[in-house]
């Protein structure tokens, strides 16, 4: 047999073999239940034998020895001819992870290497060879009680990350084994024609070429769906990395003298690899603080009126373009004095900072370098280190992270982070003649101020007032040291989110949000704390990735934004009434309208040519689905558009507003221009206009028509409606 084809099938081995070994774990903490779960024995056995099977087509004999003494285990245990004890779980364990370890000296020498076993063997044996039927172990160990689904194959690790599965039917039923490198590959290719594209329409804007938009927006559709396509071969569940909490979780559980009952929920969750890699470490220390922290010895829970075995929960779902996950427990909780206290002691706060802190912020203390709750160091905690590198191991993904807790309750961590890296829409902004990006995970809004009057000066940091609350300012020059803004008419502010934290980032140009892709710095550059990345723009030029999270730090500013917190707090309490968030828009005859922001989900301009009609309704392919149009004219004006004119006559542009009045249907609003958003108390409204409106309102001193969304749904095609409420 030739070199390559023996090479070829150490790795089809070692893939198959890691798939078993994951399945087997899972299983042998499923047996931990009350009850034998007779499945999950047959399955344990069968994939043993597989794997012990496979070695003897290959030179692996201690592994082959190893995965025998515990085949003969589990005979006895699938023909009940022995009971399940702790002790026979902790072995088979041990196995697993002997297994393991057999396994990473296969990958690295093509050997399954000469560590000694024998022990492990002996023990295995021993078990095996008690033929009574004792009763379950009665001791007072930890026992660890496993709800989790079940996970297939196609959620398990490839070996060394260099091979993936992607589903070729719909039906748990076929798969292909793809090099990661390959997909790799492709997904860089992707970013290049996502980077052409972006050149392609940058150019289409210069010439009056119907056919020549329209296919530009085109190759925009097809391009937005391959690209989609291709990040879809790179997701994975995130029951990846979730397989294996149970037995940590029994581990700790024992170590700790507790009892831990796990419970899972959204295991089917998929995000990139790149991510599933990043978040491994930082997901294994939360839930080993839950259990080292959070939860109560069995004696301390029931004392408070509490079941003797806490509950550790994981929780995953898609949100709003993001992934989420909740780590969390129902033990002892956070005592915000203790952490402020242990938090002096430490030298980490003063006693002023501690007196003043808000609830999240002393929560947030645990992630401070160097905090520790715990008196002394053991070998899971103590050192003050790990919840740091937690939140930064996240904010490097631009994810976020929150804690939620009550005393006696228990505590949950929440965590955001993007389904990818790889490609990210972007505000384009410009400081100093040079392009710059902002990752639109981190924009709240833009504003744009008509004079430097505007700005008044408090704590000695520049402040503007946004809506009665204060936001400091950062003035991108300046932290780059370039030229002044002095020669400039109007300032230009990106407002931005950090942790709870606000402010708004002073530019010369708010260009646009754009899809980019995300190239990492070179090595010369890597000393730029600043920057997450860089970008090439449909011009060609260079734009570097601003990581606003850097940014804050290298400012000091979340620490001026908590010398403001007073002030907006009374500024708050001041303006407190019905106070809602309002886009405001010009309308047919420059009527000024306005939605609740809460309905619109996106902001769009679109090429008119881009427009079809389908029988009477204007329609937009939009990213994989139909969108109804809804021309504003058409509803409140008979003699602007008349009915055969069409939306691609009207303009080159249109500006529209994607609303979601139901779950089940998006539709998009046109409107002549979108001109700001706001947040007001309504407190002088009026009877409604015409049909159509809800209600009028003053508005920045304006009397503004505040838009009834399922009325003008049903003007323009009340079908819309009923496939809504109907299905």
């Amino acid at each position: 047999m030739e070199l390559n084809e023996i090479d070829d099938d150490i790795e089809a081995f070692l893939v198959e073999s890691y798939e078993n070994l994951n399945q087997i774990e899972g299983d042998i903490i499923e047996l931990e239940k009350t009850s034998a779960n007779g499945e999950a024995l047959v399955r344990i056995y069968r994939s043993l034998h597989t794997l012990k099977g496979n070695c003897g087509f290959l030179p692996f004999p201690n592994l082959e020895s190893l995965a025998h003494a515990g085949e003969n285990l589990l005979s006895c245990l699938r023909d009940r001819q022995l009971a399940i004890t702790p002790d026979i779980i902790s072995t088979l364990l041990q196995t697993v992870d002997g297994i393991r370890q057999i396994l990473s000296q296969i990958q690295a020498t093509k050997r399954d290497g000469d560590r000694d076993y024998s022990e492990l063997i002996v023990a295995l044996t021993q078990l095996s060879e008690t033929k009574q039927t004792p009763k379950p172990s009665q001791s007072h160990e930890p026992i660890v009680n496993i709800q989790t689904p079940q996970i297939d194959a196609a959620g398990s690790e490839s070996v060394n990350n260099e091979l993936t599965e992607i589903s070729t039917t719909t039906s748990e039923s076929a798969y292909i084994r793809v090099n990661v490198n390959l997909l790799d590959q492709m997904m860089n290719l992707v970013g290049e024609l996502v980077l052409a594209r972006n050149q392609i329409i940058g150019f289409s804007t210069k010439f009056k070429d119907n056919s020549f938009a329209a296919t530009c927006q085109h190759l925009s559709l097809l391009t937005a769906q391959l690209q989609e396509g291709v990040m879809k071969t790179r997701l994975q569940p995130i029951s990846s990395i979730w397989q294996k909490f149970p037995r940590v979780t029994r581990d700790l559980a024992i170590a700790s003298g507790k009892e831990v009952e796990v419970e899972m929920e959204g295991a089917e969750t998929e995000l990139d690899k790149s991510i599933i890699e990043t978040i491994k470490d930082p997901l294994t220390h939360l839930l080993r603080n839950c259990i080292d922290h959070g939860i109560e010895l069995p004696v301390e829970r029931v004392a408070c009126g509490k079941p003797s075995v806490g509950r550790l929960f994981l929780k995953a779902f898609h949100e709003s373009g993001k992934v989420n996950i909740e780590i969390g427990d129902d033990g002892r909780g956070l005592n915000l004095e203790r952490l402020k206290g242990r938090a002096q002691q430490l030298g980490l706060v003063n006693a002023v900072q501690a007196a003043t802190m808000s609830e999240s912020e002393a929560m947030n203390l645990i992630f401070l370098s160097g905090f520790s709750t715990a008196e002394q160091v053991t070998y899971l905690s103590g050192r003050g280190v790990g919840m740091d590198i937690v939140k930064s191991n996240i904010e490097k993904i631009n994810g976020t992270v929150e804690i939620y807790s009550q005393q006696g309750q228990g505590t949950t961590f929440k965590i955001k982070i993007p389904l990818t890296l790889a490609i990210i829409p972007a505000l384009i902004v410009t400081s100093g003649g040079d392009c710059y990006a902002i990752p639109q995970a981190s924009l709240l809004e833009l504003v744009r101020l008509e004079a430097f009057n505007s700005i008044e000066i408090l704590y000695d940091v520049p402040v503007y007032r946004l809506r009665g609350n204060l936001i400091p300012l950062v003035y991108l020059n300046e932290v780059l040291q370039q030229d002044s803004l002095s020669n400039l008419e109007t300032l230009s502010l990106v407002i931005v989110q950090v942790d709870n934290y606000r402010f708004g980032l002073v530019v010369d140009r708010i260009e646009d949000i754009q899809d980019i892709v995300v190239k990492p710095l070179g090595r010369q550059l890597k000393t730029l704390s600043l920057f997450a990345g860089a970008t090439v723009l449909g011009d060609g030029t260079v734009a570097l990735i601003i990581d606003v999270v850097a940014l804050a730090n290298r400012t000091g500013i979340t620490a001026k934004q908590k010398q403001l917190l007073s002030e907006n707090a009374v500024n708050s309490q001041e303006q407190a009434g019905d106070r809602q968030t309002i886009l405001l828009f010009e309308g047919p005859q420059g009527a000024r309208m306005g939605i609740p922001l809460a309905i619109a989900s996106r902001l769009e301009e679109i090429l008119a040519s881009a427009v079809e009609k389908v029988a009477n309704q204007d329609v937009l392919q939009f990213y994989g689905q139909i969108l109804p149009l809804i021309d504003l004219h058409k509803i409140f004006s008979d003699s602007d558009r008349v009915n055969n004119e069409t939306l691609a006559t009207v303009a080159e542009t249109l500006q529209i507003i994607i609303v979601s009045p139901y779950s089940e249907l998006s539709v998009g609003l046109v409107v002549d221009r979108i001109l700001d958003i706001v947040e007001e108390p309504l407190t002088i409204k009026g009877i409604p206009s015409r049909p159509g409106v809800l209600f009028c309102a003053v508005i920045q001193e304006q009397i503004t028509e505040i838009i009834d969304i399922e009325t003008v749904i049903r003007i323009a095609n009340p079908h819309l409606l009923q496939l809504a409420t109907h299905g």
